[in-house]
């Protein structure tokens, strides 16, 4: 695998963190792809993905059922409150940019719950963006990293800027385990005002943000246990969840794994896998 990435210039900050480039030979025919904490705008410069809704998934992507749907050239992926499945092209070869949860606001004037739990063509947000194919199908990361935040620089709203609250918000729920209530608190406002300003903002309440980070940061530790580590005990320890019952059901309902499940699949393969879990097949 060839993987580099750079931070965001400046003047895509707050709104966008990462510029991401990669060509790689998949590890496995399919890709679970888990719940994080941002968004994510790709250009697909491989052959056609094929996006897959598990039966009882819901809208993991633009398909209202269990079913599949081709991505060619460029894709918004909002985030996430459940995985997504990816059938993978025979190599990949994908740039991207990672948003920040309030970072589509800066682009467009749609509502960002518009594009939550959705994977949809990037040129329904990003008109032009399909384009770029043709200017970067042999670069390099340096020049797409440039060919690609020049077009995202020329794609900001002007003038606009986020609200101190929702950045402050999401810093915080971020980096570990507080009640909305306290986050509220500390930013001057009752939890009720929170969760209206991250859902116009985010597309998305403070609590199902919590949720996900909380999630996120725990698969990530969960990937870099040792060897025979035993999965209730152990990530129990790690977690932010009262009890090993609630943590399955969390486990499950983000992953489709239980925990015992991922850490076997995540073990076998590298913790650089925490979140892009490599599946040889897709059952039903």
């Amino acid at each position: 695998m060839f993987y580099e990435e750079c931070p965001a210039p400046p003047g895509l900050q707050p709104f966008v963190t990462q510029l991401w480039f990669v060509r790689a030979q998949p590890q496995a025919r399919y890709e679970k792809i888990l719940p994080g904490p941002s968004a994510h705008l790709i250009l697909n410069l491989s052959d056609p993905y094929r996006l897959i809704t598990p039966a009882g998934v819901g809208t993991a992507s633009t398909l209202p059922e269990a079913g599949a749907t081709e991505v060619s050239t460029g894709f918004y992926a909002g985030l996430q409150r459940s995985y997504v499945i990816s059938e993978n092209p025979d190599q990949l070869f994908n740039v991207g940019a990672r948003l920040t949860p309030y970072g589509l606001a800066a682009f467009t004037r749609r509502p960002p719950s518009e594009f939550q739990n959705r994977v949809v063509d990037a040129e329904s947000i990003f008109p032009g963006f399909s384009e770029l194919r043709s200017q970067l199908t042999t670069a390099e990361p340096e020049q797409a990293f440039t060919t690609l935040a020049t077009f995202l620089e020329a794609q900001l709203r002007p003038g606009y800027t986020a609200d101190p609250r929702t950045l402050n918000a999401v810093e915080t729920l971020a980096k570990g385990d507080v009640e909305i209530s306290v986050v509220a608190a500390g930013l001057g406002i009752s939890a009720s005002t929170l969760e209206r300003i991250m859902m116009r903002d985010c597309g998305t309440t403070a609590k199902a943000y919590s949720d996900v980070c909380r999630f996120n940061r725990l698969v990530n530790q969960a990937a870099a246990l040792p060897m025979g580590s035993i999965p209730g005990r152990e990530l129990l320890h790690l977690a932010d969840y009262y009890d090993q019952p609630h943590l399955i059901r969390s486990f499950r309902r983000f992953s489709g794994f239980t925990p015992t499940e991922y850490l076997q699949v995540v073990q076998n393969y590298g913790a650089e896998y925490a979140t892009f879990v490599p599946l040889e097949e897709v059952a039903g």
